[in-house]
């Protein structure tokens, strides 16, 4: 019994005096059992890469030029008005939707609208969503404000999203999300032709119908109320 408590203390002095008490400090390198990939071979930035002088372009430069037609995820794609909203080279917005307007675009842009967008807007782009029943407060669409802004200033709220803020733990987030990660680019210039359809639905005059009998039909609907 006196040699395996003396065998144990040894042990325990032995296993001390190699890894340490946890959270202790020391400079020697520590002895790792699985290293877990902890340390593997890499390149250096602004280091020669042999591999690229043996089998790539023959430069030897260990920090590589991204590969062409890829994009590094959250880089600016390009400064093209059809992608940002503005115009190239500038801060203005661009006035007018680039997308090419016609009746495919408005229902796609309808359908984007009503998954998107109407739990908050509403379906007539109102502000009464069914969120509201829920004491959130939505923008109406309608408001004179937001008819007068240009497309392109609607297509960035969608894409970035709108009202940053802070909630009370200090965690910064926008009341209107963004969606730039959610509706293609084109989705979401259809939803810039919806919105100002709705908006059109509510302003435009009755001498502005082409159609006659869309317009007589209108007439007898205003003359009965």
């Amino acid at each position: 019994m006196r040699y395996f408590i003396i065998g144990f203390a040894v042990i325990v002095c032995l296993v001390i005096s190699t890894a340490g008490f946890q959270g202790s400090f020391t400079r020697n390198s520590p002895i790792e059992v699985f290293p877990d990939m902890d340390r593997q071979p890499r390149v250096r930035p602004q280091a020669l890469n042999l591999f690229d002088e043996l089998l790539g372009s023959g430069d030897g430069r260990g920090s590589r030029l991204p590969v062409s037609g890829t994009v590094a995820r959250g880089a600016v794609i390009d400064s093209q008005s059809v992608n940002s909203g503005r115009k190239e080279g500038t801060e203005d917005w661009i006035e007018v939707n680039p997308v090419e307007l016609n009746l495919d675009t408005l229902n796609r842009g309808s359908e984007r609208y009503d998954i998107f967008c109407a739990p908050c807007h509403g379906l007539a782009g109102d502000g009464a969503g069914i969120v509201t029943q829920y004491s959130f407060t939505t923008a109406d669409l309608h408001q004179h404000r937001l008819v007068q802004l240009p497309d392109g200033y609607l297509f960035d709220v969608i894409s970035n999203g709108f009202n940053a803020t802070t909630n009370e733990v200090g965690i910064a987030y926008s009341r209107m999300p963004a969606y730039k990660s959610k509706i293609a680019v084109e989705d979401r210039w259809a939803i810039v032709s919806y919105i100002r359809a709705l908006q059109f639905s509510q302003l435009g005059k009755l001498e502005e119908v082409a159609d006659l009998d869309k317009k007589a039909e209108l007439q007898k609907t205003l003359e009965g109320n």
